[in-house]
């Protein structure tokens, strides 16, 4: 692990959540549309309310942390991260193997528990649990719903790291005591990348794999990579600065999905 470069291991670890996410979606998509195996995170997903309702829910999960912070409820919080980390570990499992997802899901929770400073458990726990929830937040939603999405929460991403700040004090609170970031070894040190950074680039490339092509996923999701590439080459050398990653993230999506269209203009 020490020889290994940051850049290349966030690279890598935003590749292998894409990847593994695209393959979670490509299970989902089916189970949600045609056997109806499972529902849609929301009732509507070709509708642009369905975004607004996505946002909602994460405004008022966020305030609820904060007050749980706030009251040193850290108990409740504890468990509703497990919780969450459960459930989308699992989701990613039952995707590649249904028969064993539970029991594996239970160990590697149980791990990441007892070796809450350890890397590798951190990191692989959070890659599941973000192909799962990404990809089925994705595969609910359709690309334009998805956009919007990914645009508010960019916005709501800069408000929340330089003005109202809270994002700073869930990413403090977080630190040492829960896996809530990934973390990427830089000189000795950990640098912390949330998961919502990974989250919903996944959200926007699989919802684009449901309504366009495998292709235009893949070139959106290799958009989002040199967006996150270049704020990682501004923030490797810089201590004690934290950035929002969504807004360059986003612009890099978006340009991706551009040029993969650009064949059928002409």
């Amino acid at each position: 692990m020490k020889h290994i470069s940051p850049i290349t291991y966030i690279v890598a670890l935003y590749i292998v959540v894409m990847a593994l996410g695209l393959h979670v979606g490509s299970a989902l998509i089916p189970m949600i549309y045609e056997t109806g195996e499972i529902p849609p995170a929301v009732p509507d997903p070709e509708s642009l309310g369905s975004s607004a309702q996505i946002f909602l829910y994460i405004l008022v999960m966020t305030g609820f942390l904060l007050l749980l912070i706030k009251m040193k409820k850290d108990f409740i919080i504890k468990a509703i991260a497990y919780l969450a980390l459960f459930v989308g570990v699992y989701l990613t499992l039952f995707a590649i193997t249904p028969k064993f997802g539970l029991p594996i899901a239970v160990l590697l929770l149980a791990l990441t528990t007892w070796k809450k400073q350890n890397l590798l458990f951190v990191n692989l726990t959070l890659i599941l649990t973000v192909s799962g929830v990404g990809a089925f937040l994705g595969a609910s939603l359709s690309a334009l719903p998805s956009l919007l999405l990914l645009v508010v929460l960019s916005v709501y991403d800069l408000i929340a790291v330089f003005y109202t700040k809270h994002m700073v004090t869930l990413a403090e609170k977080a630190k040492g005591k829960l896996p809530f970031m990934f973390l990427i070894p830089v000189g000795g040190r950990n640098l912390g990348l949330g998961t919502g950074d990974l989250a919903i680039p996944l959200v926007f490339t699989v919802s684009v794999y449901k309504d366009y092509a495998l292709a235009n996923a893949i070139a959106t999701a290799a958009g989002g990579l040199m967006g996150i590439i270049l704020l990682f080459q501004y923030v490797k050398n810089r201590r004690n600065i934290t950035l929002p990653a969504l807004p360059p993230i986003m612009l890099g999506l978006i340009a991706g999905l551009a040029i993969s269209m650009l064949p059928k203009l002409f």
